[in-house]
């Protein structure tokens, strides 16, 4: 399903830089109806699935630089001077958990964390360790 939708996208020239695509295309060709009335869980087994195909899609063209993002209900790729935000995002998003790990281990009772553990030592590489697209993660 993930896979028809980006040849979809390849097909009709939508995986370029600055692409617009209608959301109302990515459902038709998933063959996703959205319906007039529903229950919640109907509704979001429907987005789970765009979501899903989506998802596959913005790995693949990660791998060549770019990023699909939604926009209003719609989707875009964005442009090569737009990637830099996007990164920053997720390295937000990724300090973000390292935060909420740290502050769950340090609060997680001694007898069940050893002295040192290989997961503090993780967490303390990554809290002192900069990560750049220049030295991806070269010390």
């Amino acid at each position: 399903m993930s896979a028809k939708l980006l040849q979809a996208l390849i097909d009709r020239d939508l995986t370029d830089y600055g692409s617009f695509i209608e959301g109302s295309f990515v459902r038709e060709v998933l063959d996703i109806t959205l319906p007039e009335f529903g229950t919640r869980q109907e509704f979001d087994r429907i987005s789970l699935a765009e979501l899903a195909a989506i998802g596959y899609v913005r790995t693949q063209l990660l791998l060549e630089g770019k990023y699909i993002a939604a926009d209003h209900g719609n989707y875009r790729i964005l442009l090569p001077s737009e990637n830099l935000r996007q990164v920053e995002a997720y390295l937000e998003a990724s300090d973000n958990k390292r935060r909420k790990g740290a502050l769950l281990l340090k609060n997680t009772p001694p007898e069940f964390v050893p002295t040192l553990s290989q997961v503090e030592a993780r967490a303390y590489m990554r809290e002192h360790t900069r990560y750049t697209p220049r030295n991806k993660g070269e010390r």
